[in-house]
């Protein structure tokens, strides 16, 4: 009987929100706002480093064939403050559905989100690390591209 409650409660995501989040810890992929440039580059894999300079990090990933994603990290004075993550799909229904997935995720961790005028999706929470409040923005843009995609935006909000 506890089981099936337990399984009832679970969450099957997809595998391209499993790729993308990489983790369900911090922000996202296990990275969290105000980390070093050590800590992030620890949770990337090398392989797919694009650009590393002491201020920026981007990494390109492919999902599967047709199917990718980007990550960039923006750092100030050796702290991050900005992640953004471009995800890209061949069929708009894709993106549509990994990005229902997300919505849903930062719903369940930093409560009702609030529809931005931009079209934007926003949540707030704060940085474990820095204290300082923390904005995720999310949207779904796949009939302006022509094409399935989506971003994310998380980013330090005292800035």
């Amino acid at each position: 009987m506890v089981l099936a409650v337990i399984s009832a409660c679970t969450t099957k995501r997809s595998d391209f929100f499993k790729a993308i989040n990489k983790t369900e810890k911090e922000h996202i992929r296990g990275v969290e706002i105000g980390a070093d440039l050590k800590t992030v580059k620890a949770v990337e894999d090398n392989a797919f480093l694009i650009d590393d300079q002491p201020q920026y990090l981007h990494y390109d990933y492919d999902i599967s064939m047709g199917n990718s994603y980007t990550v960039t990290y923006d750092f100030y004075e050796k702290e991050l403050y900005e992640i953004e993550i471009a995800a890209y799909f061949d069929l708009a229904e894709d993106a549509k559905k990994v990005a229902q997935e997300f919505t849903e995720y930062y719903n369940d961790n930093y409560g009702k989100n609030k529809l931005e005028q931009d079209g934007f999706t926003t949540w707030r929470t704060t940085s474990s690390i820095t204290k300082k409040p923390v904005e995720v923005a999310l949207k779904e843009d796949s009939e302006k591209h022509g094409y399935g995609y989506f971003v994310i935006k998380i980013y330090d909000l005292s800035e």
